[in-house]
């Protein structure tokens, strides 16, 4: 037995490999040009200094204001100016954004606002927005690190964590900020536990580093004021904001000072090893809900973002501070709570920056429904309108690519393949093409209802059950991503060695059945599972890892039985169906 080859080799067809390379090179050329010609006439030419102008969201210190959150949001590029960011709210019910007028400096060291005014603070400047008006103030004083602003007998007011050994209460009028004494507060301080409830225990520290490594917070309501601090990992409250008497040491004195204020009059709230992160970035908030206070803590430590965490609730019930209510969350990268003395609402920021509002009830933590996305940069959504294009744009750029080719390797060359006295007809590039088309179609359609099944379909439903990652159960996120994936491997497994058997037996998948073109060995012979399993595994270098179809269109355009990889390395050939004919011998005629 012999086997023929095509009628002229490849390599003795010049012009067919140069028609070959320009035909893949213009239609790659087309499928991009295109799509950008397209969009250029829908969209108009895209603004490069527009496209770098990334947004950056600041929700720690947002303030719940007219029935909305208020925050800012800084846009960093060319054309944004540095310091400065926009006064953006949402309805924490409903999750609407919208951008207001207002500017405020960037970063704010926070928000307070009373029935018709929002104030904004940052170290050098006061900002004041009242009806449609917005005027800015310059006191002489720049803050240092401050508390979170409050209303000080209707007046701003913050606490001056300086490093003298006693604060100061700063309240903001006529354009100024004006020292009206220091604030007592213990200095290292420890919690324990005695007899099941936490007490606090003072420690002696360096004057020089007193109010310095410790944060306050301060709410007031109806005419009461609630003073928390937090030193180390422990948050501290008392009643009432105790103004310290004058001391005779020096600011810079650096002598060891014991702790002057009473104990007794403090309690210990909450208290973990991650809650408190030292410099003034803390991972507690303080909020109002129904005229009451309550401080909102979290666990996490920003070690992994596929750490869990979770969000407590601390609240004053027969004089003793007692969580109630827990959340499970994502690694948090920033905390938000914000309340206006009725309502409370509040956020962890993770590391997909993406925010789910809670609201805080007697029954606990409750989903507001509200889910905000990840921050998008300008230039992401002209990418997703030219990506939508060029999908519409790239599979019939595919389909003119196989045509072509296909008509030039029958114009070129000899189509069909003889192997002892059968001669069969090779299966056309398009054949294939739709053939594998089909197969890939039947691989993703269980995969995309496992998808949707778990809900993991697209990057918003997984991001949006975030808080559920490393919770187990039936609810939890990751027991389903362990069935999901281990769905997906059986599936994959499955397809591969149901395809194998396929075309080891009868040379046939259902893509290659529909179009007529079926796979045996080079002697004309089912080649086999083994060597069928090895040419469907292949696939994967014959596309790049299905990031190309060059590879694998190069390799069937040029080898000698249009042949890929796959089937060079498992001795196949991929035919039409039925297209097997005996070779017919010539009748020789017999002289008498």
């Amino acid at each position: 037995m012999s086997q023929s080859t095509n009628r002229k080799e490849v390599i003795e067809q010049p012009m067919y490999i140069v028609w070959i390379l320009l035909l893949l090179g213009l239609v790659s050329l087309l499928q991009y040009t295109i799509p950008i010609g397209i969009y250029r006439i829908i969209y108009g030419v895209p603004q490069m200094t527009d496209w770098m102008s990334v947004p950056v969201y600041e929700y720690e210190h947002a303030v719940l204001w007219k029935g909305r959150v208020w925050y800012q949001v800084m846009r960093v590029g060319p054309n944004s100016g540095f310091g400065t960011a926009i006064l953006t709210s949402f309805d924490p019910e409903k999750g609407d954004i919208v951008e207001s007028q207002w500017t405020v400096p960037f970063p704010a060291i926070g928000f307070v606002a009373d029935e018709d005014r929002l104030w904004a603070v940052a170290s050098g400047s006061v900002i004041r927005i009242e009806g449609e008006e917005q005027d800015e103030f310059k006191p002489r004083r720049t803050l240092g690190r401050p508390s979170e602003p409050f209303l000080y007998e209707g007046k701003v007011a913050v606490i001056e964590m300086t490093s003298k050994p006693n604060p100061e209460l700063l309240v903001f009028e006529k354009g100024e900020w004006n020292s009206l004494g220091d604030v007592a507060i213990p200095f290292g301080f420890v919690g324990v536990t005695v007899e099941g409830k936490p007490v606090l225990i003072p420690v002696s520290v360096q004057s020089n580093v007193g109010a310095a490594m410790m944060d306050a917070k301060v709410l007031q309501v109806d005419g009461q004021y609630h003073l928390f601090v937090s030193e180390g990992a422990v948050v501290a409250y008392r009643p009432g904001i105790e103004m310290a008497p004058a001391s005779a040491m020096a600011p810079n004195n650096v002598q060891s000072v014991v702790d002057f204020s009473n104990l007794k009059e403090w309690e210990a709230v909450c208290g973990t090893s991650s809650m408190v992160r030292r410099g003034g970035e803390t991972g507690w908030k303080v909020g109002l809900l129904n005229g009451e206070p309550i401080v909102i803590a979290t666990d996490s430590q920003i070690t992994s973002p596929f750490q869990k965490s979770s969000l407590k609730a601390f609240q004053r019930q027969h004089g003793e501070w007692q969580q109630v209510a827990d959340q499970s969350a994502p690694a948090m990268l920033s905390l938000f709570a914000a309340s206006d003395g009725k309502k409370l609402y509040t956020a962890v920021q993770s590391f997909t920056q993406t925010l789910r509002i809670y609201r805080l009830a007697d029954a606990g933590f409750q989903r507001t429904g509200v889910f905000l996305k990840a921050p998008v940069a300008p230039f992401q959504e002209p990418l997703q309108r030219w990506a939508q294009i060029y999908q519409w744009v790239y599979w019939p750029g595919l389909l003119i690519l196989a045509m072509g080719i296909s008509r030039l390797m029958s114009a070129y060359l000899e189509s069909q393949y003889q192997f002892g006295n059968t001669t069969v007809e090779l299966a056309s590039f398009t054949r294939r093409g739709f053939a594998r088309l089909i197969d890939m179609l039947v691989f993703w359609l269980p995969n995309y209802i496992l998808t949707v099944a778990f809900g993991m379909a697209s990057q918003e439903q997984i991001a949006e059950n975030m808080d559920k990652l490393f919770d187990s159960g039936p609810e939890g996120l990751l027991t389903r991503l362990i069935w999901l994936i281990l769905g997906l491997v059986i599936s994959g497994l499955l397809f591969l060695v149901i395809n194998s058997c396929l075309q080891g037996w009868w040379g046939l998948t259902l893509g290659k059945w529909i179009c007529g073109i079926r796979t045996l060995r080079t002697t004309l012979r089912p080649c086999g599972f083994a060597r069928a399993l090895l040419r469907e595994i292949l696939i994967i270098a014959d596309t790049l890892f299905a990031m190309s179809i060059i590879p694998v269109t190069l390799a069937i355009a040029f080898s000698r039985y249009r042949q890929r990889l796959g089937d060079m390395a498992a001795d196949t050939l991929v035919i039409r169906n039925p297209a097997i004919k005996p070779v017919k011998v010539p009748e020789i005629a017999v002289v008498p």
